[in-house]
């Protein structure tokens, strides 16, 4: 509903003023008003329950090792890109037409690119790079994750909001996984601080690969569906690759059955001190 009533609102200013808004441009702003209001509004909810926003967000540990995360973010771009390779090509298989209709939305999605102007490439940084980590960090492993697992266990929630996360998104196997190992890092550090880090991080490599890519986005669905077809096995290879060291850091990290939400376990050590 809120999407829908500031596409209105966008409609009736275009009408009003005979203006015409870059769709682009209007979808990356309809993005930040959406997830910002989101935001803003479960931040009143903060303050009409007492929730404390510190116990929330958490704070870095002592001497935090940003080398291992970093190359954590690479093992997981690696199997993106290898989710998207091999889903969509076994898709393509069964369903062609739904596929290309993907590549399309994929190919019109908002992006940096060599083409664009600098004012649009810098607005798809901001809310990719900033505002995207920031708000759905939150939203998603701070607020989702937490109400979730109050309900049906740390476990369940992790896997349940991870999925969501992944529906919400083109690449639905890559995000999924790119869901859970956020959710991870935040059970494990106890900060939103971390898995925000990383996201934007992930998201700066895709902003930079979109900057120095030449190849066009206009390139018909057809042509690119011939090139998801024949480059599957990239996919199993970086799959291959990437899998066994995301499911070992998993497997080390998975939290307890009846592990605590960082919210809790911040808000008992700072009530000790």
């Amino acid at each position: 509903m809120l999407s829908i009533g500031l596409g209105i609102g966008l409609g009736i200013i275009q009408g009003a003023t005979r203006l015409t808004f870059n769709p682009q441009v209007v979808t990356l702003v309809l993005y930040i008003l959406i997830f910002g209001l989101l935001c803003l509004w479960q931040l009143a909810d903060f303050n009409r329950y007492g929730i404390n926003l510190k116990y929330l967000i958490g704070s870095l540990p002592n001497q935090q090792r940003w080398l291992p995360l970093a190359g954590l973010v690479i093992l997981i771009i690696l199997f993106s890109i290898s989710g998207y390779l091999v889903s969509f090509y076994l898709l393509s298989l069964v369903a062609p037409s739904f596929i290309e209709a993907l590549l399309r939305e994929v190919a019109n999605s908002p992006s940096p690119n060599t083409t664009a102007s600098p004012f649009y490439n810098l607005l798809s940084a901001i809310a990719l790079v900033i505002v995207a980590p920031i708000t759905e960090e939150f939203l998603f492993r701070g607020i989702i994750l937490q109400r979730w697992a109050s309900k049906w266990g740390i476990q369940s929630a992790l896997l349940v909001s991870s999925l969501l996360f992944g529906i919400l998104h083109t690449n639905f196997v890559g995000l999924t996984i790119f869901g859970v190992v956020m959710g991870v890092l935040y059970i494990k550090t106890r900060t939103l601080i971390v898995p925000i880090a990383c996201h934007a991080f992930n998201n700066f490599i895709a902003v930079m690969i979109g900057l120095l890519s030449t190849g066009s986005k206009t390139t018909s669905e057809v042509y690119k569906l011939e090139q998801l077809r024949s480059g599957w096995w990239v996919g199993v290879v970086l799959m291959l690759i990437s899998l066994p060291l995301l499911i070992s850091f998993l497997s080390r990290n998975w939290p307890r059955k009846n592990g605590l939400v960082p919210y809790l376990v911040n808000a008992s050590e700072g009530n000790r001190g």
